[in-house]
């Protein structure tokens, strides 16, 4: 290897490290020029490609990698993903299967197999990889409710689940609605995550998209978080229709057995958007695009959003697969569709059916989203469905390049530096 192509890998995986996309890609793209049997350097290139949302360059690069060692089974687990972000789930789940084959005990390769194989609708396969990789020994400090067994035993994917789902309405909404036509934009949150990010939130969409309507339901309020809402209904006040309910639930009641009760506040807080949904879907009767709290919208959605006004619903799509599944719960959009309605209903089921039988995790939301949509595409009940990816991103989800974002995203994370209120 040259001495130039040995700082250029070197200068590519440090940038990888740093999430720094773009100039990782730069420079690994210079290390395979001055030297193309450089198999690291492919794979490293594939990684940078994928996360600028390449996901066609990114398996080229793999590819290549592989051809230069077939044995890297990180590559092929890496083609894998690279081929269901392109829509390919059969190819998807023969690179799976090679990754699995040299290396049985590789997490991410087993999870991937079960997602590929799901996406082909072969739930008996997906059913038997999911079932594999919940056998697998969880590492070590993660804590029980998020082991691979027991994310591993929420994975429904079979329709006769979804049939004796009880879809009913979810909890009564109390408090006020917005008014008018304006497209509705949904957050549900715990007092505190609500007194944390309520003003950023209401703040940014304020100045940028006046007039659009914020619903927000916070559960379990508290005099902090009341006096942090009522603050930013008076500062946007003939800016944004900021619309509040409110839902006092007894969190003990979901507890597992013998675990910390502080996760049965964390998973029905994340769940809390989706078993609202129902009735609010009932009360607007217009289409609604749930989004995490804490995001920070830079631009004006609404010309995103009219974009969306006829679909039955979309998501924004995982780039990379951890133990959530590869719709995220970040951004969803449920239209005022039969279809889309439906969506709605089984998402809040799902989830309500783990909640009671006090075994869910805070990743149940994701679950649900995933299943749920496999389930209504198995059906044909879809008439418009969109993936938008790259799509956004939480602010706990640093994978992608900061500039790349302001350029490329509609909405950015809270590393954007907007102004608070």
């Amino acid at each position: 290897m040259s001495a130039d192509a040995s700082r250029l890998l070197r200068e590519g995986e440090a940038h990888l490290k740093k999430r720094a996309f773009a100039p990782a890609r730069e420079a690994l793209e210079k290390a395979v020029a001055l030297v193309p049997a450089l198999g690291p350097a492919h794979s490293l290139l594939g990684r940078a490609r994928h996360g600028l949302g390449d996901a066609a360059g990114a398996a080229d690069a793999y590819r290549m990698a592989l051809s230069l060692d077939p044995r890297d089974a990180d590559s092929h687990r890496r083609l894998g993903n690279a081929l269901l972000d392109l829509g390919r789930p059969g190819d998807a789940a023969d690179a799976f299967r090679r990754s699995t084959a040299l290396n049985p005990r590789d997490s991410g390769a087993l999870y991937g197999l079960g997602t590929a194989l799901a996406e082909a609708d072969d739930v008996a396969g997906a059913a038997a990889a999911f079932a594999a990789w919940g056998r697998l020994p969880t590492p070590a400090g993660v804590d029980p409710h998020l082991s691979f067994s027991a994310i591993a035993g929420q994975i429904r994917l079979d329709d006769a689940f979804f049939d004796g789902l009880d879809a009913s309405p979810g909890p009564a909404l109390d408090g006020a609605f917005a008014g008018g036509d304006a497209p509705i934009l949904f957050a549900a949150a715990d007092a505190g995550y609500t007194s944390r990010f309520v003003d950023l939130l209401a703040g940014n969409l304020a100045a940028r998209a006046p007039g659009i309507a914020l619903h927000l339901h916070v559960v379990n309020p508290t005099a902090e978080s009341e006096a942090k809402v009522a603050r930013a209904v008076d500062l946007t006040q003939g800016h944004l229709d900021l619309a509040v309910t409110r839902e006092t639930v007894d969190l003990a009641r979901y507890a597992a057995p013998g675990l910390d009760p502080l996760y049965a506040a964390k998973t029905y807080y994340s769940c809390a958007r989706f078993l609202a949904l129902p009735r609010l879907i009932a009360h607007y009767r217009r289409p609604i695009l749930v989004c995490d709290i804490d995001l920070a919208p830079t631009r004006d959605p609404r010309p995103w959003l009219d974009e969306l006004a006829a679909c039955d619903a979309g998501a924004n799509v995982k780039i990379r697969y951890d133990f959530a599944n590869r719709l995220l719960a970040t951004m969803v959009y449920f239209g005022d569709t039969p279809a889309g309605r439906r969506y709605a209903d089984l998402v809040a089921a799902y989830c309500r059916h783990f909640l009671t039988a006090r075994k869910a995790t805070w990743t149940i939301d994701q679950v649900a989203l995933h299943a749920a949509w496999l389930h209504m595409r198995r059906a044909g009940r879809w008439n418009d469905f969109r993936e938008f990816a790259p799509g956004i991103m939480n602010w706990m989800d640093d994978s992608f390049d900061a500039e790349e974002a302001q350029r490329r995203f509609l909405f950015v994370s809270l590393y954007s530096s907007v102004p608070k209120l």
